[in-house]
């Protein structure tokens, strides 16, 4: 079952679409050489000296020495490793829980549709997998408390907040299930270990560069990002979130039923803050399926899929063998940043030095493979902040405005051949067309050399 889930991983894998995984090889790759943090940004030109605070410093210097080690195809592999390793994590609570292994492999690629799309090369994977193992101590220290527990939950807070700040959301686990454990008098007894472990992963999570402040982080990111739809509050008008949300909710009612004290809790915080923050969302149904496969299994299907084990099972293979054959063609293609966003060659003829006024989603790819000029503007919001991303995004849009005033600092445009700023630098005889592919248009000064 956990071999099934490798193709889907790697058909994730393939091609990169998050402009935030190459600025973060780059400052893994900075903080390597540096042997340090960076403290102020060190990337562009318009928050140049600003200070920056690096939610992921540990996660961005696991990528930066994939990319050394491989690049591009290795950062891929290991992230997709990552994600198997989620699902791996997934059909384990599902034994627990008693789960017919059958049911879980079959259920796990009905659900992977709506999971797929959160699998990318960033930190949210390392807080899939950290989730998911806090339930299964969390479990076990309700059944069998000891001092291991405790240990394993300060190891695993600690190396979860320097890999990405979201930690958060394992203090609030660790509360939330202290807290309804409170409530079952047979529960009750464990209240003291519980309390100590949520005490052990608060203060786990302060084991970090920046203490209490990376949490403080988080609400500038969400206030920046206001624009951003996995930072948005959850849309029922959208299937694929509704149908997530909704098997979140089927499995609290399952968790309570059964009296689960730290399914309950996990899928009430997760659930909370899915209706906040729709990146919170894949979290919910991570840890909603293991419930729900459980669930399923102790109903009719089970006899069905007994019945039908070998038909099941020969559609399973049809269905996996179709997918391998499909990931297998495109393997050349690992690690590729996707065609349709990024420009493969005219980055590469930006002059040396230069000030690039670029759209939000080439900085990122910018910081990677020209450290040596700068850029307007990236995916990083908290340092820019909610209004200068507006303001730099819709002139890029409109092209409206005095140019001389917005371009000013500027050597160097990068958008999208499609944007008003790219229509309208077509008829300015200060600036003159360098390249042009279908995801962006170079511009740079007119008098600036075109050689590197």
């Amino acid at each position: 079952m956990c071999l099934a889930f490798v193709p889907l991983a790697l058909a994730r894998a393939e091609i990169f679409s998050e402009s935030d995984t190459f600025w973060q090889i780059r400052a893994g790759i900075d903080t390597i050489s540096n042997q340090r943090i960076p403290t102020v940004d060190p990337y562009s030109w318009t928050a140049a000296g600003e200070g920056w605070t690096l939610n992921s410093w540990g996660f961005n210097v696991l990528l930066a020495l994939a990319f050394q080690a491989g690049g591009l195809v290795l950062v891929a592999l290991v992230c997709a490793g990552l994600a198997t390793a989620v699902a791996v994590l997934v059909l384990l609570l599902a034994r627990d829980l008693k789960a017919s292994p059958a049911i879980s492999g079959w259920f796990l690629v009905i659900v992977s549709p709506l999971l797929i799309a959160w699998l990318s090369a960033r930190p949210q994977l390392v807080d899939y997998a950290a989730v998911l193992v806090l339930v299964v101590v969390l479990r076990r220290m309700l059944d069998s408390p000891s001092l291991w527990q405790l240990g394993a939950l300060g190891v695993l807070s600690v190396v979860w907040v320097n890999l990405h700040a979201a930690s958060l959301l394992g203090v609030g686990i660790a509360g939330g299930t202290a807290a309804v454990a409170a409530l079952h008098p047979a529960a009750r007894r464990r209240c003291g270990w519980l309390l100590g472990g949520f005490g052990i992963v608060f203060v786990g999570s302060l084991a970090n560069p920046y203490g209490a402040g990376i949490f403080t982080q988080t609400a500038q990111v969400k206030a920046a990002s206001a624009g951003i739809t996995e930072w948005q509050p959850l849309n029922p008008g959208d299937p694929v979130q509704l149908i997530s949300f909704a098997l979140g909710l089927v499995a609290l009612v399952i968790a309570a039923a059964r009296r689960d004290i730290v399914f309950s809790a996990a899928l009430l915080v997760a659930g909370a803050g899915s209706v906040v923050a729709l990146r919170i969302l894949p979290v919910l149904l991570l840890l909603a399926v293991p419930v729900l496969m459980s669930g399923v299994s102790r109903s009719f299907a089970l006899r069905y899929f007994q019945s039908r084990r070998k038909m099941l099972a020969q559609g399973a293979a049809l269905g996996m063998g179709v997918i391998t054959a499909l990931v297998a063609s495109n393997l050349a293609s690992v690690g590729r940043p996707n065609p349709d966003r990024y420009p493969s060659g005219i980055i590469q003829a930006i002059p040396a030095g230069c000030h690039v006024f670029n759209d939000y989603t080439l900085g990122g790819l910018l910081i990677l493979e020209r450290p040596d000029v700068k850029v307007s503007l990236d995916s990083r919001n908290d340092l820019y902040g909610a209004e200068r991303v507006s303001a730099l995004a819709g002139f890029i849009e409109s092209g409206g405005g005095s140019l001389r005033d917005k371009l000013s600092g500027a050597d160097c445009v990068l958008v999208s051949p499609g944007s008003g700023l790219a229509k309208r630098l077509r008829t300015e005889p200060e600036w003159r067309l360098a390249g042009e592919e279908r995801s962006a248009s170079l511009y740079i000064r007119a008098g600036l050399p075109l050689s590197r």
